[in-house]
């Protein structure tokens, strides 16, 4: 009996502390699980609230005009004289209110922890349809030697044409075997990411992380460069001869008032156009890029929408989507909203916000 209750007592001290561990066990675990929960709920309310972002989005830029200060929002719009010519291209001449769409930062009205950023992708450098010129201009900007300038501006170039023939300073299948990495698309690229593949392109540090801040690069379907949404870095890389500090002036200048043409552009940047009028535009194009900020959890999105107005099965489409990481966020202290993101029933109101007024329009 004594040997039995000797064996018993640490036999019971050890069922103690096993059932203790086992307790602790199933308490982290379910403290994890129930983290995990709610890391999923916030993640499916933010899918949900970008798809009515989307949506609402869509509905604005298909129901409402646009004009050289973006997409006009406000209750009227006034028209143009119809001997004014630059005012016919230029689009309406006032609704009351308009959203710039320059990749400027505005609240959501109806989620006020949310911050949203359309920028429209024709004032953006167009991987796919740069000149070589704008190319090496881009480059030179970053601080690259020459000789880098070079080689990377023919290395995109192989990357996007049909053909095999590889360019003095490019690269071309063959290449990429040696080097063990995947081939060129010899096609225009899906995405702007996509051109971290090409040679070279992957090391451009400071580009990606100034694109992942704030929008510079785009492969949308487009044509000439709306000067009234394009950032410092693509007028640089567009405009010959513009320097940095007059890219500035000019970007100043529009927020007072955008321009309605080349001549008043020129006459802000101090800088002679010469090249043709169709390379520029100041009106929005048909893609842009909306950038999604909650500031509770600081997760980013971005995604390109494009509206294809004369398809009658597929009148939108999501180009792609992405998650910006972490570490190439915009501080959230440093986005400064302009005022609330217009929703469909606030459209029509005047910029007072007044349901009266706009009753009585």
């Amino acid at each position: 009996m004594r040997a039995a209750r000797g064996f018993i007592l640490p036999l019971t001290l050890w069922m103690v502390a096993i059932v203790g561990l086992l307790a602790s066990i199933i308490n982290v675990w379910v403290g994890r699980a129930v983290a995990n929960s709610q890391a999923l709920t916030r993640r499916v309310e933010m899918e949900l609230t970008q798809s009515d972002i989307r949506n609402e989005l869509v509905y604005l830029l298909a129901r409402r005009p646009t004009s050289y200060r973006g997409l006009e929002v406000g209750p009227t719009v006034t028209l143009v004289a119809g001997n004014d010519l630059i005012g016919l291209m230029s689009g309406p001449v006032d609704s009351g209110r308009a959203l710039r769409l320059d990749g400027r930062a505005y609240t959501v009205a109806e989620h006020p922890n949310l911050i949203i950023k359309v920028q429209d992708a024709s004032g953006l450098l167009n991987l796919n349809t740069m000149m070589p010129p704008n190319v090496r201009r881009t480059l030179a900007g970053l601080g690259l030697p020459e000789t880098e300038v070079n080689r990377m501006t023919d290395t995109l170039l192989d990357y996007l044409d049909e053909d095999d023939l590889t360019r003095l300073a490019g690269a071309e299948k063959t290449q990429y075997d040696r080097l063990n990495l995947p081939p060129p698309a010899n096609a225009n690229l899906t995405t702007p990411y996509e051109a971290q593949r090409i040679l070279g392109w992957g090391q451009l540090d400071a580009l990606w992380k100034s694109d992942m801040e704030n929008p510079i690069l785009t492969t949308c379907l487009g044509g000439a460069l709306n000067l009234n949404t394009a950032p410092v870095a693509a007028l640089m890389a567009n405009i010959a001869g513009l320097t940095r500090e007059k890219a500035e002036q000019a970007v100043a200048r529009r927020e007072e008032r955008p321009f309605r043409g080349t001549r008043e552009f020129g006459a802000a940047a101090d800088v002679l156009i010469t090249d043709e009028p169709f390379l520029y535009s100041f009106n929005p194009g048909s893609c842009m890029l909306v950038d999604v900020i909650d500031k509770l959890t600081g997760q980013h999105t971005r995604f390109s929408l494009t509206l294809d107005r004369i398809s009658q099965l597929r009148p939108w489409r999501i180009d792609y989507a992405i998650r910006i990481p972490s570490a190439d966020r915009t501080a959230l202290d440093q986005l400064k909203p302009e005022g609330p993101f217009p929703t469909p029933e606030s459209v029509d109101l005047p910029a007072d916000g007044d349901p009266a007024a706009a009753l009585r329009q």
